[in-house]
């Protein structure tokens, strides 16, 4: 065998074993891009599933106690009652919430709110306004499962307010406890149960110990929006066991560039009493919650 026939049978050869080796680069090759591509996919998925859930946390958070989740708001409040009378209050309000365990929250909250105070007719229509009864708050919160939390707290409220007219004239303990139940994606249902007592009183006011029971719900709507509703039972144990009924309608929309919910309430008394109706106005800012990368 010469050198030429040599040379053809290891060209011939390396011919034959080339695409061998290059179907299984590509092959490979194909092995590795969809293992990334559906790295990228699922990433993709799960961050808009973490949206979503965000999303619906943070509209839950405005009648939910058991989520905690840090945020500051401004809530302007306007109460029409009787005779002409009027009042505005702005608060500016603000939760810092951690993680006390894979379970558990808790958090501190304060409330600081401004009051403008319009007397009715019989007073002359009388103008005051300034600093109102500030609220302090501690509470936790506990998830027991996917759907169900639950979770409570005391909270304070002072008798801070620059004039007798524009707070209530009480140093008064308020604690609470709520049971939180998501029955669907879309629906969640937060019995609660407050009770206020005052622990002193001043300018001549009468103590105050009543109990509320309420059944806030809240309904998630597509594209960051929802619609709450709550209806509330109050027993004044210092007015004859006293009971009044009041309910409440609200809409609320999360934007979707930034954490921030817009939300609008109408509460209307439903047995009488001195006050036509309330109507509030908020904004909340919620501070996102940053992950460890793993």
């Amino acid at each position: 065998m010469n050198y030429c026939t040599a040379l053809g049978r290891a060209g011939s050869q390396h011919q034959s074993a080339f695409p061998i080796r290059c179907n299984c680069f590509a092959r490979f090759l194909f092995v590795i891009v969809s293992l990334l591509a559906a790295r990228v996919f699922s990433a993709a998925e799960q961050t808009s599933v973490d949206s979503t859930t965000a999303a619906a946390d943070d509209l839950k958070a405005l009648r939910d106690q058991t989520i905690i989740q840090s945020r500051v708001w401004l809530d302007t409040e306007w109460d029409q009652f009787k005779h002409g009378a009027e009042e505005a209050r702005w608060t500016l309000g603000g939760l810092w919430g951690w993680r006390v365990s894979d379970g558990q929250d808790w958090a501190v909250r304060l409330k600081l709110p401004f009051v403008y105070d319009r007397s009715d007719e019989a007073s002359g229509h009388a103008d005051i306004g300034g600093l109102g009864d500030i609220e302090v708050a501690t509470g936790t919160a506990f998830r027991l499962s996917d759907r169900w939390r639950t979770g409570g707290g005391i909270e304070l409220h002072a008798d801070t307010a620059s004039n007798p007219t524009l707070g209530d004239s009480v140093w008064r303990l308020h604690p609470y406890w709520s049971v939180a139940h998501d029955v669907t994606n879309w629906l969640t249902l937060t019995p609660t149960a407050e009770y206020n007592h005052s622990i002193a009183e001043q300018n001549n006011v009468a103590a105050q110990r009543y109990l509320e029971l309420s059944l806030p719900a809240t309904f998630i709507l597509p594209y960051g929006s929802s619609i709450g509703a709550n209806y509330k039972a109050k027993i004044d144990f210092e007015n004859g066991h006293r009971w009044t009924h009041t309910v409440n309608l609200g809409v609320a929309k999360r934007l979707s560039n930034i954490p921030v919910v817009l939300s609008a309430t109408l509460e209307k008394q439903l047995d009488g009493g001195n006050k036509r109706f309330q109507a509030n106005l908020t904004m909340t800012y919620y501070f996102e919650r940053f992950q460890l990368p793993k």
